[in-house]
């Protein structure tokens, strides 16, 4: 069966000299991973660096043959390009956040596991608020609030309960104290620690 849709590339594994594994994204919240064959060469295919992290893109896959049989991968055949969120290649800083955002949902994302459309919906409101915001640091504590509250592991104080209520593009509205972003910032991060692992890779601070 071939299947056509929208995805957010979150992480490449270099599989051969010109082949890769592509972990996405899915409108569902799901992790798929899908085998592109002779990516790394194909211009053809998979030109304008199609296959890199952040990039909303769109792919035709189905499942692989092999010896007659269907194998356990994903194939794609096709992709192309939707968004490539271009201004945060210009900026070092908004392309590290937009990374460390990718980073965060790939940690909680297990292969088959749908956590609902809100965490997708969630990076592509924060990749496209990252574009224009001007306020990085309380757009990723935005970011980290609702994602933590997604998977039920983090409580907040009434007083910060506007992190909940705006949707991402109204970070910069917020308005709390600074001694209040200090101690949501440290109740943040030792959330990740506990709850991640693996998230000490990414920029924490």
């Amino acid at each position: 069966m071939q299947i056509k849709e929208r995805v957010f590339v979150m992480r490449l594994h270099k599989y051969s000299d010109s082949d890769l594994i592509v972990h996405c994204l899915n409108s569902q919240g799901a992790r798929i991973s899908l085998f592109a064959r002779s990516a790394l060469k194909s211009k053809r295919r998979f030109g304008g660096g199609v296959f890199e992290p952040t990039h909303y893109i769109e792919v035709v896959y189905q499942k692989s043959q092999k010896g007659g049989r269907e194998s356990g991968l994903w194939t794609v055949s096709e992709a192309q390009i939707v968004k490539d969120f271009s201004k945060l290649r210009s900026d070092y800083s908004r392309l590290q956040l937009g990374l460390y955002f990718v980073h965060l949902i790939d940690q909680i994302m297990r292969e088959g596991d749908e956590h609902s459309g809100a965490i997708f919906d969630l990076l592509g409101n924060g990749l496209s608020s990252l574009e224009e915001s001007k306020q990085l640091e309380k757009l990723k504590l935005h970011f980290e609030v609702k994602l933590l509250s997604n998977q039920g592991v983090l409580a907040i104080a009434e007083s910060e309960a506007e992190f909940l209520k705006l949707p991402i593009s109204g970070h910069a509205t917020i308005e709390l104290s600074e001694p209040s972003i200090r101690r949501l910032k440290t109740h943040i991060q030792g959330v990740l620690r506990e709850y991640l692992p693996f998230a000490h890779d990414a920029n924490l601070n």
